[in-house]
C-alpha cells in the first residue's frame, strides 16, 4: 500500500504546528497525531519517511525564546518516536538539560525520556545515560531545596527494628509486575522477617500534572478506589497503605511521606521502581534499599535471603554497602 499521501498529510500538519507562534494551542491535536502515528497509522518505513521530510522542512534558530524551545523539544521527542535513533535520543536529553525551563517541567520531560528508553532500550548510549542521570540529579536537588531541611539521618538505635516501609511508584493489581514484586516483598517481610510494613504508593511514575506539549504523552494508571484506602490485602494479609494523589510530584505530598517516615522510624525502606524521586529524598532519613536488589527474580526464597542479608548489613552498620541507584552519595 502506498503510504506517501498519508505521510505528506501528516508532514504538512506537523510542520504547521512546529512553525506556529504558540504550540500550546495545538496540545490536543498533537496528542491525537502522536497516538495515531505510534499506534500503527504508518509502517516503520512510513515513519522513517515522515521523519526525513520533517527534518528537511523544520529549522530552529540558535537563540530561542520559550515558544521556540517548546517547539524544538516537541520536534526532538517526535523524531525519537519516529526513528528510534540513538542520536536523536541523546540530542533530546542534551536539549532538555540545556533548556531554560522550570525544573518541574524538566522532570516531566525526563520521565518521558525514561519511558522512551523502557520501550526502546537499544537507543540508550553511554552519553545519553550520563545526561539522564545528570538531569535527574538536578531535578532531585530542586525538590530537595523546595523541601528544605528534613532533619538528620536517623541512627540505627533510633529506628524501630520491627518496622519497614515499601515505597512504590505505582500500585495496581497483582498481574502488574511492580505491584506483584511489591506484594511479594511485603509478604516476606511480614511472614518470614516478622516485621511490620507499610506500603506507600508515591504515584509519581510518569507525572502528567506538569506537561509540555508533545506528540504523545505517557502517563500511568492509578487505582482510584485505593485513593482513600488505609489497607490493602496481600495474600490474605492486611497491610497498611497510603496513596498519593495525581498531583505528584508535589511538595505537599512529599512532606507528608517524609514526615510519616520520620514519625514511624522504620529500620529501612525498600524502593520499588528506579529513578524514584521521593525515595531518593527519603534516603536522607533512613537506609533505602533498591527493590531490584531485594527481588531480582520472582522467587520468595531469593527475596527472603536478600532481606536477611541486607538486614544483617544494617545491624552491623555496614551502611556504605547499601547504595540507592539514583544517589551518588553512600548512605552512612
Amino acid at each position: 500500500m502506498n503510504e506517501l499521501p498519508i505521510v505528506k498529510e501528516y508532514e504538512n500538519r506537523i510542520v504547521e504546528i512546529l512553525s506556529c507562534d504558540d504550540i500550546t494551542e495545538c496540545f490536543d491535536e498533537m496528542l491525537q497525531i502522536g497516538a495515531r502515528i505510534i499506534s500503527g497509522a504508518l509502517s516503520p518505513d512510513g515513519k522513517r519517511e515522515l521523519a526525513d521530510r520533517i527534518k528537511r522542512s523544520v529549522y530552529f534558530l540558535p537563540r530561542e525564546e520559550t515558544p521556540d524551545m517548546l517547539r524544538h523539544v516537541a520536534y526532538l521527542h517526535l523524531m525519537v518516536r519516529l526513528t528510534d535513533s540513538r542520536d536523536f535520543y541523546t540530542e533530546f536529553l542534551a536539549y532538555v538539560d540545556g533548556m531554560r525551563i522550570d525544573e518541574r517541567y524538566r522532570f516531566f520531560l525526563l520521565m518521558q525520556a525514561r519511558y522512551l528508553s523502557y520501550q526502546k532500550p537499544h537507543i540508550i548510549t553511554i552519553e545519553s545515560d550520563r545526561l539522564f542521570h545528570k538531569i535527574f540529579k538536578r531535578c532531585k536537588q530542586y525538590y530537595a531545596d523546595r523541601m528544605g531541611d528534613t532533619g538528620p539521618f536517623l541512627k540505627l538505635i533510633d529506628r524501630k527494628a520491627d518496622q519497614t516501609i515499601i515505597l512504590t511508584q505505582q500500585y495496581l493489581t497483582d498481574t502488574h509486575r511492580e505491584t506483584h514484586i511489591t506484594n511479594l516483598i511485603a509478604q516476606e517481610i511480614l511472614v518470614s522477617m516478622c516485621q511490620n510494613t507499610f506500603i506507600i504508593n508515591t504515584n509519581d511514575l510518569l507525572p502528567v500534572s506538569n506537561v509540555v506539549p508533545l506528540f504523545g504523552i505517557e502517563g500511568h494508571n492509578s487505582m482510584q478506589y485505593l485513593a482513600n484506602a488505609n489497607n490493602v490485602f496481600v495474600r490474605g494479609l492486611s497491610v497498611p497503605y497510603f496513596q498519593c494523589d495525581d498531583r505528584m510530584p508535589s511538595e505537599d505530598e512529599m512532606h507528608i511521606i517524609l514526615s510519616t517516615i520520620r514519625e514511624m522510624r522504620p529500620e529501612y525502606i525498600i524502593s520499588c521502581g528506579d529513578h524514584a524521586l521521593t525515595a531518593s529524598l527519603a534516603a536522607r532519613i533512613v537506609p533505602v534499599i533498591p527493590g531490584f536488589q531485594i527481588a531480582p527474580v520472582d522467587d520468595p526464597q531469593v527475596i527472603r535471603e536478600n532481606l536477611l542479608n541486607y538486614r544483617r548489613m544494617i545491624e552491623e552498620k555496614r551502611f556504605w554497602q547499601i547504595r540507592f541507584k539514583v544517589s551518588e552519595n553512600k548512605i552512612k
